[in-house]
């Protein structure tokens, strides 16, 4: 029997926005060269070998192989993108930052138009082999540097005292393809100087008078420490290793997250698994009292608690109402990774779902007294409206 990789949960789309189909609640998982997508708990699709494609706009995967074609929005794209899209190639890697930047394109056409520089021959003394027209052009550079320091030389030895004033002009000549130096010569490049004369300003004594520094500090806003943690990272068996009930994990920081699930078997088969998630932030989650084990590899995680005083703000995760946070419009810098819903339970199913959105810019949504739990994801913080 295949064992599956780990699982990724997202939302699922059948034949894109102009479809006009919704944005389901779905669990992709890779067993070997399959690809099977559940959506609210039951398998819809498995597909062979699919092709998985990223659209590059919105963390948006396009899956190929089904009757028609699915579009989807992993919670965590990028450990979707590393598991199952292979790594680029360097030549891919090139083309890829070659195309998203249109300087880089114009700098290459630049460096095309000049020729490489001809190869010299190896022996006795070296031979230069010039293109066509650059001996002319050389005479009139030697003929040019010769006048520049006749010129600077008047300029710095003008007799009787007097004082030679000379007007710096800067010349820059480009030789197309190599560059020839006498043997032996040695050519500096002096810098244009410019002299300018100082006025004279007379400036009256100043006197500062600086009041004292009154140093203000907000005052802090404290929260109740969690306890100690009820698990953590395993395989737990319900009523044994852990008792039903809410549970919340702390601050989970990096990339990737943390993963859990709730399972009605131990068989390692998709079947068994009645609800997962990806962590990002914070989260929580009901262990019930019909499930058989629950699966995590979080390092901790808490029996509720409630904060004291309750979170005038909205940070990344899952909180949950008059525990965590409190109901009243709020609003969010959002972006295109933005994805937020508005929950009625706690058991990480889609039948939880009130509402959601994937808003474009800024976000801004009413929670309702009668929300159990409100969940974000790459929103940045929610500030009240």
């Amino acid at each position: 029997m295949a064992t599956p990789a780990r699982e990724f949960a997202g939302y699922v789309q059948a034949g894109g926005e102009a479809s006009g189909a919704p944005w389901a609640d779905a669990t992709l998982t890779k067993v070997d060269d399959e690809v099977a997508i559940l959506v609210n708990e039951t398998e819809v699709a498995r597909l062979s070998s699919p092709i998985v494609t990223d659209t590059g706009a919105n963390d948006v995967f396009l899956i190929e192989g089904a009757d028609e074609p699915l579009f989807f929005r992993p919670r965590d794209p990028d450990a979707f993108r590393a598991a199952v899209l292979p790594p680029q190639t360097t030549a891919e890697k090139i083309a890829a930052a070659t195309a998203a930047s249109a300087t880089a394109q114009d700098a290459t056409m630049i460096m095309d138009t000049v020729p490489e520089p001809e190869p010299v021959a190896e022996g006795e003394g070296e031979v230069v082999t010039e293109p066509e027209g650059t001996s002319s052009r050389l005479w009139w550079v030697l003929a040019a540097v010769a006048a520049l320091l006749i010129i600077l030389l008047v300029a710095f030895c003008g007799g009787d005292g007097e004082v030679a004033t000379t007007s710096n002009t800067t010349t820059t000549t480009t030789l197309a393809g190599s560059t020839t130096t006498a043997p032996g010569a040695t050519t500096t490049l002096l810098p244009a100087t410019t002299t300018t004369a100082a006025p004279t300003t007379t400036t009256a004594p100043v006197t500062t008078t600086t009041a004292p520094a009154t140093a203000t500090t907000a005052a802090s806003t404290t929260t109740s420490p969690l306890p100690d943690p009820a698990f953590g990272a395993g395989t737990h068996m319900v009523g044994e290793d852990v008792q039903p009930g809410i549970y919340e994990t702390g601050i989970v920081e990096g990339p990737f997250g943390c993963y859990w699930e709730r399972l009605s078997g131990l068989s390692g088969e998709i079947d068994d698994i009645i609800a997962n998630g990806n962590v990002a932030g914070h989260d929580v989650v009901e262990i019930m009292a019909e499930d058989t084990a629950f699966g995590t590899d979080c390092d901790s995680w808490y029996d509720l608690t409630e904060r004291d005083p309750l979170l005038t703000t909205i940070p990344e995760g899952k909180w949950a109402l008059d525990t965590h946070i409190v109901p009243g419009t709020y609003q969010a810098p959002g972006g295109d990774s933005c994805y937020w819903e508005r929950l009625s339970g706690l058991s990480g199913t889609a039948d939880d779902v009130i509402a959601n959105d994937l808003p474009e810019g800024q976000a801004i949504v009413e929670i309702d007294p009668t929300d159990v739990a409100f969940n974000s994801i790459g929103c940045g913080e929610w500030i009240p409206a």
